[in-house]
């Protein structure tokens, strides 16, 4: 209405009445000055900002053309994420599998090792050291008697420490799955007890595991085996000595490579 219009007006004209000037030293023209200096720097920062452009349609579709970049780095960002927590969680599961995978190994090599030994009455056990890469054998020489326990391989004879090493490398072959095994002059220091025992218990451990071939190479006297379907010996020839200078450096006959 009227009446309050003209009350509003009078409202506002008393409130510019007890408006007070402030009084300045500065001249107009310095706040002039103050004023462009502060477009330009406006404008200067929207150009460095690429926000020079005016037209309200053209800043719109930039706005969604930056807008649509961001949504699928943010994408791209999350879908990584997604993937880096999947091969953190696989590579937790693998690990705890290959953890347990590892200590079966080390469980059945252990008994392996142990049942090798008992067949020429003794005892032994292995301690993996994971950490260390190492291993520590216990060897007891006589399974009814602890006081033959030692811990140190050096302290025992040839034979028996040679008959220990067979047994920790068909024990460790248990968990191998390499096609071919072979084993060169494992008897060499070996009585003749414990060579007997070494050879039928390493031509048994072989004729079990038939996916695998075994070759064991020796110098000794072979004519306690008997060939048979699964069980082949080759000897081979001794070789030529000269009377005069001993023995001299053999060389194999091979028949030249056919020309094509």
């Amino acid at each position: 209405t009227r009446e309050e219009d003209t009350t509003a007006t009078q409202l506002l004209d008393s409130e510019l009445v007890n408006i007070e000037p402030v009084s300045t030293k500065k001249e107009p023209s310095y706040y002039k000055a103050r004023i462009e200096r502060a477009v330009k720097q406006i404008e200067r920062e929207r150009e460095r900002r690429q926000m020079s452009e005016r037209d309200p349609v053209v800043a719109l579709e930039k706005f969604q053309r930056a807008k649509k970049s961001l949504d699928a780095k943010l994408i791209q960002i999350e879908t990584i994420e997604k993937n880096v927590n999947a091969l953190i969680s696989d590579i937790k599961e693998r690990k705890k599998r290959w953890m347990l995978f590892r200590a079966h190994i080390a469980f059945t090599t252990n008994i392996t090792f142990d049942e090798m030994l008992n067949k020429k009455g003794s005892s032994g056990q292995i301690e993996f050291l994971h950490e260390d890469r190492r291993l520590k054998l216990v060897v007891q020489k006589d399974n009814t008697n602890e006081m033959s326990q030692t811990k140190d391989v050096k302290a025992l004879s040839g034979g028996e420490r040679s008959f220990t090493t067979l047994s920790l490398l068909l024990a460790l072959g248990e968990s191998l799955e390499t096609p071919f095994r072979v084993m060169d002059e494992f008897d060499v220091f070996l009585d003749p007890v414990s060579r007997k025992i070494a050879l039928d218990t390493m031509v048994a451990v072989a004729k079990e595991l038939e996916h695998r071939q075994f070759i064991f190479i020796t110098p000794q006297d072979l004519s306690s085996l008997k060939p048979d379907r699964m069980l082949k010996i080759f000897k081979l020839k001794p070789p030529e000595r000269n009377s005069i200078g001993g023995p001299s450096q053999q060389t194999l006959d091979f028949e030249p490579p056919a020309r094509e």
